[in-house]
């Protein structure tokens, strides 16, 4: 599905990855994990083709990112990064919003399903009435996720999903992450979090 090969990463004169290679399968659970500055969210945007490489290539499922193939991947593909800000004061403006935008504009929005993965995830549904400044960073992080999974993209890419939440709403994330791998998603997390590491089924150790 993702195989990178050969690729290095450089910033001014700092290398920050050097001649790496990994493949990641079709329907797997991968987790990057290495210690800070080790380019693990370089390496997840990369495979946006947000990231630009000094050497080497990424294919998704056979095509050579580039310029001609990103928006291909990029339709194909849920990125959910560690910090996210919107001009939206409720939940239901950011809702809204969010599935206006460009690519997913044409998303058939329904509230039943979005109200069906809030559970899955451990939100209450009066979260949908509350201002965006009214809910924790972790409620966000998995309201966010809950809108995002409508989009029902092939690749999740998710940068520190688990920073924010406690050990109850780490598990609600964890079994949300795996159900979506039980239905065929193919799953890249970067993550410090061991106990979320030891829960994927690939675990990339960049050094």
């Amino acid at each position: 599905m993702l195989v990178v090969d050969d690729i290095s990463v450089c910033f001014g004169d700092e290398k920050v990855l050097d001649h790496f290679s990994c493949h990641i399968k079709r329907g797997d659970f991968a987790c990057l994990t290495g210690k800070s500055g080790c380019g693990k969210t370089s390496l997840l945007r990369a495979f946006l083709g947000l990231t630009p490489l000094s050497g080497g290539e990424i294919r998704v499922e056979g095509e050579i990112l580039n310029e001609k193939t990103c928006n291909f991947v990029r339709r194909r593909t849920m990125y959910l990064p560690q910090e996210l800000s919107f001009p939206c004061d409720t939940v239901g403006e950011f809702i809204n919003h969010s599935l206006r935008l460009g690519r997913i504009k044409n998303v058939q929005y329904s509230t039943s399903l979005l109200r069906e993965k809030m559970v899955y995830l451990g939100l209450d549904e009066d979260i949908l009435n509350k201002r965006m400044t009214e809910i924790s960073g972790g409620q966000r992080q998995r309201m966010i996720l809950a809108v995002l999974a409508l989009l029902d993209k092939d690749i999740w890419l998710l940068d520190e999903p688990t920073a924010a939440l406690d050990g109850t709403s780490r598990g609600y994330m964890i079994d949300f992450l795996l159900e979506q791998q039980r239905q065929g998603k193919t799953l890249v997390a970067v993550s410090h979090d061991m106990h979320f590491a030891s829960c994927c089924s690939t675990v990339i150790q960049l050094d």
